[in-house]
């Protein structure tokens, strides 16, 4: 970490996806059971979330100049409509007095509906919700760029948010095939320039798979790296933002030709792992499988100690011939994409968290019952956090807790 069988459904998803954006996902949203006919009320103290105050921004050390550029597309000034809402005059975001009630100072009236799904990257599990608030595209969107000065603490918001990885994974089909290599300063320079996957936008159409977030990571267990880096993500990063770790499946995966016009086929050991994760996770838009852990992750990109799948280096070494890549883009902007996001988790997206007017952002297919979400699990923890304020627990909606006395 920086630190099956292709199915026709999924190509015709993926052209329809990328032409018509989210307007094809209005249908097939995934309702979980409940075990009440309904709920018409439970314990509500977990303010559901708004955007920032542009003094909060300018105290943690971004530019609001340049967060209030129609590139950075900041939920409030831009974004209103369209992806990812994806009904006909659905809002992303409304004006909401309740934001500066609620948490004086540090936000401003406006309250998010769209509300993005993302995998634990600890353990894998569908229960992390995010506000994808804002695209950072370049170092000049953190206060001072390059020359930023560091805080009371010596580090820089940048150094800061650079300690806590949003896993984007982009589609990678192109023209009808898979494409081994990203477009830009990521791609491998031993591989064919063409075909390469863009890299400039992170919309959920363009994405493979569901987001991976790490705000598991803490300086308490170590997690979030060396002594050097003693940071918390719900302490430090206060305003929940990311550096976007990009990951692709590479050439020993999907195949592809080098610089020189040879051709490079799938290695049998990445046909093997990529099988045994399809088989355990399922697949994503563009046909390969969905990782929903670091360790899965690193296992493909040939890392020696870890271990996924319930194989590890006794019964099957990670690949010699890395099976997945991953990187950063270009901090200065050459990519043209989104280098790092504004989008906070939620702390806790119980009780009240998720709002009655919220909608879920997740990764859909076409498939013959309409357009489901790729892990059905999102939809089910979401609409039964927004029914009971409480997860589902094997797709079943709990009764509300009792009020306290």
């Amino acid at each position: 970490m920086m630190n099956r069988t292709k199915n026709p459904l999924v190509s015709i998803g993926v052209l329809l996806l990328t032409l018509f954006g989210g307007v094809f996902l209005l249908a097939g949203q995934v309702s979980a059971q409940t075990t009440t006919s309904s709920f018409s009320s439970f314990p509500r103290f977990n303010p559901p979330p708004c955007d920032f105050s542009d003094n909060f921004y300018t105290e943690n050390g971004f530019s609001v100049l340049n967060l209030d550029t129609a590139g950075a597309g900041r939920f409030g000034n831009f974004r209103q409509f369209g992806p990812p809402a994806f009904l006909p005059g659905q809002p992303n975001w409304v004006n909401d007095t309740t934001c500066t009630n609620n948490d004086p100072g540090r936000t401003r009236n406006v309250r998010i509906l769209a509300t993005t799904g993302a995998y634990k990257d600890d353990d894998g599990a569908p229960t992390q919700f995010f506000s994808l608030i804002a695209f950072l595209l370049n170092e000049n969107f953190f206060s001072g760029g390059a020359n930023a000065t560091p805080n009371a603490r010596g580090y820089t918001t940048e150094q800061i948010v650079a300690q806590f990885e949003a896993y984007g994974g982009l589609s990678q089909r192109v023209n009808g095939v898979l494409a081994p290599n990203p477009c830009g300063s990521m791609a491998d320079p031993t591989i064919a320039a063409t075909p390469c996957f863009p890299v400039t936008s992170v919309a959920t159409p363009h994405l493979r798979q569901d987001w991976r977030i790490s705000s598991n990571r803490n300086a308490i267990d170590g997690s979030s790296g060396d002594p050097t880096t003693p940071f918390g993500y719900f302490c430090d990063d206060l305003t929940g933002s990311w550096i976007i770790t990009y990951s692709w499946f590479t050439a020993f995966s999907v195949g592809g030709f080098s610089n020189t016009g040879a051709r490079i086929n799938p290695t049998p050991t990445c046909q093997n792992l990529l099988a045994i994760a399809s088989k355990q996770n399922g697949v994503n838009v563009d046909g390969t499988p969905i990782l929903v852990t670091g360790d899965e992750q690193n296992f493909l990109e040939g890392d020696g100690t870890s271990s996924a799948f319930g194989l590890g280096p006794s019964s099957q070494p990670p690949p010699t011939a890395p099976c997945l890549a991953e990187g950063q883009e270009d901090i200065g902007g050459a990519d043209g994409g989104a280098v790092w996001l504004i989008c906070p988790t939620i702390l806790d997206p119980r009780s009240g968290a998720i709002a009655p007017d919220a909608f879920l952002d997740v990764v859909r297919r076409f498939t013959f019952n309409g357009i489901q979400p790729i892990d059905p699990r999102f939809a089910q923890n979401f609409q039964c956090l927004k029914q009971t304020g409480q997860y589902a627990v094997n797709g079943v909606c709990q009764n509300p807790p009792p009020p306290t006395l």
